[in-house]
């Protein structure tokens, strides 16, 4: 097949683009055309296809809405990128005219693409896909959180709590343009162009479906990692400790993780993320003043072989995250690892987490519980060992590249999907 790939950004800068860019060589390691369209900046990857990328939100090209000078260009700019950019309507009709795709297989394309590329590929005539990374169709904020708690208050099209409430970027204005957005592309219904959605979890797709999209059009296909096995081997203590991976954030439930400590002297942590905010440095005086400091550590942000020790040589990896997760890479980083997996029972983590095989689910908000299912697997490295052996072989029939590509291919193929 021939595939045009539709994403905001055209470099690596989160999760989509990582994805955007492994499901690019995936796709075409299979013998598939992958002709990508993006928005236009100084940092994207070098590509033939640049000329039909429409401008973005500024002139610099700068994809981030805080770094984004707001002169009057600029703000015409980011109004056409949150309503209905014509620019990318037109460049992207023009490039399925000239390279006649069979499909065209959108990511991320809020307040940068906008849905425009939809009605672009419907007046075209082309079967067009798109994938949620995050709950944007959704939620104005994109992640379902309201003053740090979980809200679903504007799934079914109601914001009054958005804007009283000013949930984007905690401005007025910006949530009365994120809000209008939403609502002109409900009432335009631009999402009717999309002949499928795709989903990485059940979780997200029964929201969608809740949000009024028809279910015949949302299939599930969970995102894959890649992973290759290290040239070291783990060296387990009698008693290991706990990773956690990912961000410092109140919604990320290291606090949790910190009061667990406290109050089980089993438990030892080591917690990666960048400790350069408020946030971070209140969580470590709380660490200090509990009298845990020589139980968690806080190794900061790491990569590369850093992070594969990390995790080769832990009992488990803990995610106690308190918001929706929408499949979050640090589960399939431990099960790739053989490690099992302690998350709390919010969103899709029971989706992920077969509770008392890969690992265990717990109670939302539990701190004993969590303590002791950590302290568990700490200490029982017997436990540890099979329960992680179970994540692997789920990653590899759920979350394998082969098994990737086999569902988005069902879904993508111009003949339709069908339900399994």
């Amino acid at each position: 097949m021939k595939i045009i790939l539709a994403n905001y950004r055209y470099y690596v800068s989160g999760g989509p683009e990582i994805y955007m860019f492994n499901v690019k060589k995936l796709l075409e390691d299979a013998g598939h055309t992958v002709i990508p369209f993006s928005v236009r900046s100084p940092l994207n990857e070098e590509t033939p296809f640049s000329r039909y990328f429409p401008h973005g939100k500024s002139e610099s090209g700068d994809a981030y809405f805080d770094n984004v000078r707001k002169t009057p260009r600029n703000i015409a700019r980011l109004l056409s990128c949150a309503f209905f950019n014509r620019e990318a309507y037109r460049n992207l009709r023009q490039l399925v005219r000239d390279e006649r795709p069979d499909v065209v297989y959108v990511l991320q394309q809020i307040n940068a693409l906008s849905p425009s590329v939809f009605k672009a590929c419907h007046d075209e005539g082309v079967r067009v896909i798109h994938r949620l990374s995050d709950f944007n169709m959704m939620c104005p904020r994109s992640d379902f959180l309201c003053d740090g708690e979980v809200c679903t208050s504007c799934l079914h099209g109601d914001y009054s709590k958005a804007r009283a409430r000013r949930c984007c970027h905690g401005s007025r204005a910006t949530t009365e343009v994120r809000v209008a957005s939403m609502r002109f592309h409900r009432s335009a219904r631009l999402f009717d162009y999309v002949d499928a959605f795709v989903c990485p979890t059940r979780f997200t797709a029964d929201l969608l479906v809740k949000s009024g999209i028809d279910a015949s059009k949302v299939f599930v296909v969970p995102t894959f990692t890649i992973y290759e096995k290290p040239d070291y081997e783990s060296r387990l203590a009698d008693k290991g400790y706990a990773l956690y991976l990912g961000r410092i954030s109140p919604e990320k439930g290291v606090n949790f993780l910190v009061d667990a400590a406290v109050s089980n002297p089993n438990l030892h942590f080591k917690i990666t993320g960048k400790t350069d905010d408020s946030y971070s440095a209140d969580l470590k005086q709380k660490v200090k003043e509990a009298g845990v400091a020589d139980r968690i550590e806080f190794v900061g942000f790491v990569n590369g072989t850093e992070k594969e020790s990390l995790i080769t040589n832990a009992s488990c990896v803990c995610c106690p995250s308190t918001w929706f997760e929408n499949l979050p890479n640090a589960v399939l980083e431990a099960y790739a690892h053989g490690k099992p997996v302690v998350a709390f029972d919010i969103g899709c983590m029971p989706e992920l987490v077969v509770n008392e095989r890969t690992g265990f689910i717990v109670p939302l908000g539990d701190v004993e519980r969590l303590g002791d299912s950590i302290a568990t697997l700490c200490v029982n490295q017997r436990l540890s060992s099979e329960m992680g052996e179970a994540g692997k072989k789920l990653l590899i029939s759920e979350y394998s590249p082969d098994s990737h590509l086999a569902r988005l291919l069902a879904v993508l193929e111009p003949s339709g999907a069908r339900k399994e």
